[in-house]
């Protein structure tokens, strides 16, 4: 009698489903329990830096400081104390102790570090037009220490760094990977944080001055110059400058603040004594 196998009806060690279709939901699994392990331990750092000490706060600012060749400025410094006046007498950035650095590169930028120090660079120096328009960047940067955004972006940034050196190891690659998934989530919460900045500046600009003349020339400015599309956007950790435009004009019509004549800079750009190397 010959035997003929038949063949099993089912078999516990194969799937039926595709693998293709079988790995995609596993990348997707793994994908949404890294989004909630994110979500989560961004909460808690937030938290964590809202009770972060001055003096710790302070040491990470002088490691930030290292990544940039800037010197300190007791013009900026003036001019920031400046503002700093026109703040409530109860504002808590009342006490602190900030100072303003200089970088020499030629890009258009400033940012808020930890430990009270802002760090203007020469492109941003080059580019304003008016005093106005200069105090409303440094406003905007107060506006990052008031709400501790220069402490909840690092805190991310640290997240963002163990959750690919855990999954990866040595792997740069990957962890590159990792980190630009990371970059493209935070995005739009690293957006919100400069629409408050923004908001927050224009109210110390006219506190300042008494009216908004000069809050969006700036921007408008860069928009003139902007050649990236809207679409580049929707990763970058800064708003479009027309939308920001458009958010701070709001905000002057909402608060019917005036708009007066700006005082405008002598010379080109901000003319400023020697900096401290």
């Amino acid at each position: 009698m010959k035997f003929t196998p038949r063949p099993l009806a089912e078999n516990v060690n194969v799937s039926k489903g595709h693998p293709l279709a079988e790995l995609a939901w596993m990348l997707g699994g793994l994908a949404l329990i890294l989004a909630v392990f994110y979500l989560l331990v961004g909460q808690a750092v937030e938290v964590v830096v809202e009770r972060l000490p001055v003096s710790a706060e302070r040491w990470l600012g002088r490691q930030a400081l290292q990544n940039f060749p800037a010197a300190e400025s007791p013009a900026l410094d003036r001019r920031l104390q400046a503002l700093l006046a026109a703040l409530p007498a109860d504002s808590p950035l009342r006490r602190s102790d900030f100072k303003v650095w200089v970088a020499d590169t030629e890009d258009i930028n400033a940012v808020a570090l930890p430990g009270e120090c802002i760090v203007v660079f020469r492109g941003l120096l080059e580019a304003v037009a008016s005093e106005n328009e200069f105090d409303m960047v440094l406003a905007h940067e107060l506006g990052h220490f008031a709400h501790r955004d220069q402490l909840k972006g690092l805190g991310r940034g640290l997240v963002a760094t163990f959750l690919a050196m855990t999954l990866f190891g040595n792997d740069s690659s990957a962890a590159g990977l990792v980190a630009s998934l990371t970059l493209s989530f935070d995005a739009r919460y690293s957006q919100r944080q400069e629409a408050a900045a923004d908001a927050w500046g224009l109210d110390l600009l006219v506190a300042r001055y008494g009216h908004a003349g000069g809050a969006v020339d700036f921007f408008k400015r860069i928009s003139r110059r902007e050649d990236a599309p809207r679409l580049a956007y929707l990763r970058a950790s800064h708003p479009h400058p027309e939308d920001r435009i458009r958010s701070l004009e709001r905000r002057i019509a909402e608060r019917r603040y005036l708009s007066d004549p700006v005082v405008p800079l002598e010379g080109k750009g901000l003319r400023l004594e020697p900096t401290r190397p």
